[in-house]
């Protein structure tokens, strides 16, 4: 199911972005993008993150943790003045005492879904802190991460529209050596320029992610190393654009693009899964990670919904960014060249 929704957002991304042309001008794309980027901010921040009491003992090996678990219809039974019967989602009881008042416990001992807030005191006895009636929105909890895995919302987002727009490069040089139009030239810089700039935020917001996960912004990770070289690569490719004088040089900067975007290709999906890694996907894992894995479907058609509007949503707005540096490319050519001319004549 969730993967329908991430085709069905790419999809819709795709068919309005680009609908009518990379060079018409559309007001309201960014517009749509921004809308669509703040619900998925919204829905990737407000919903609390649930998952069971299993999880709740695995994360909290060697440090003391709390986190929400579902509960079932009648899923709180009491058993004392003090003690009560909990069942999760998956099944799992267990029991556990209130910390602040028992009787909040009793008056939610109702054929209803509830949402509490424990720690493990034991794998078999908890606290809890809080009830409260389960949310119609819900976030799955992916172990290891916590809440820590709000990132994704974002991260992931970024990192495929930086590989989107050096893809679009790749196709634009490919055209400008076959028609050496401006155009086609203008659009590759640009969207090179910009696949940059996302690249750039996916590598910032995964920093700060590790700074909290690993404890270090920097951990000397494949994945880490490899985005690193294709932003070198890219840089290059810049560099070699800001000392081009001719057509000659556009198309070896063309061509460069199209080696780039092999390696982009190369370091993003290849090397990280083959060697061994701190991300998920690597060689040593056994999943390809909590946006792709089949296992986490507990509570996750949300989770694949926000996503999905992310997705659109960055891929909308890289469409629109496109469109406006594109365009204000070949407008500055255009001067560009008509003082230079003036200038000779």
């Amino acid at each position: 199911m969730k993967y329908a929704f991430y085709v069905a957002g790419l999809a819709v991304a795709i068919i309005v972005g680009w609908g009518k042309g990379i060079l018409r001008p559309t007001r309201w794309r960014a517009l749509l993008a921004i809308i669509l980027i703040a619900v998925g901010i919204i829905g990737g921040l407000y919903p609390p993150i649930v998952g069971t009491f299993q999880d709740a003992i695995v994360e909290s090996r060697g440090k003391p943790v709390s986190i929400n678990v579902l509960l079932p219809p009648n899923g709180i039974m009491p058993l004392s003045d003090s003690v009560i019967w909990c069942r999760d989602i998956s099944g799992s009881t267990v029991k556990a005492r209130m910390v602040k008042n028992n009787k909040t416990v009793m008056a939610q001992s109702i054929p209803q879904k509830l949402l509490i807030h424990t720690s493990p005191i034991t794998h078999d006895f908890f606290d809890i802190s809080s009830v409260t009636h389960a949310p119609w929105i819900m976030l799955p909890y992916i172990p290891g991460l916590g809440e820590r895995a709000r990132i994704l919302f974002f991260h992931v987002p970024a990192a495929w529209t930086g590989f989107l727009a050096y893809v679009i490069t790749m196709l634009y040089s490919l055209r400008y050596l076959r028609t050496s139009r401006e155009e086609d030239d203008a659009v590759a810089v640009a969207s090179a320029s910009i696949g940059t700039l996302f690249t750039i935020l996916a590598y910032i917001s995964g920093a700060i992610w590790a700074k909290f996960n690993w404890g270090h912004f920097f951990n000397w990770d494949t994945r880490e190393l490899s985005v690193l070289l294709l932003l070198a690569i890219y840089i290059a490719y810049f560099v070699l654009r800001a000392n081009i004088r001719s057509d000659a040089q556009k198309r070896v900067a063309a061509t460069y693009a199209i080696v780039a975007a092999v390696a982009a290709l190369f370091l993003i999906f290849i090397v990280p899964r083959i060697t061994t890694s701190l991300h998920p996907g690597s060689r040593d894992d056994t999943n390809i990670g909590p946006i792709l894995s089949p296992e986490q479907d507990t509570l996750d058609t949300t989770k694949a919904a926000i996503f999905s509007i992310m997705l659109a949503g960055f891929t909308l707005l890289y469409s629109w960014m496109l469109n406006f540096v594109a365009r204000y490319r070949l407008i500055a050519n255009y001067f560009q060249h008509s003082h230079s001319k003036t200038y000779h004549d």
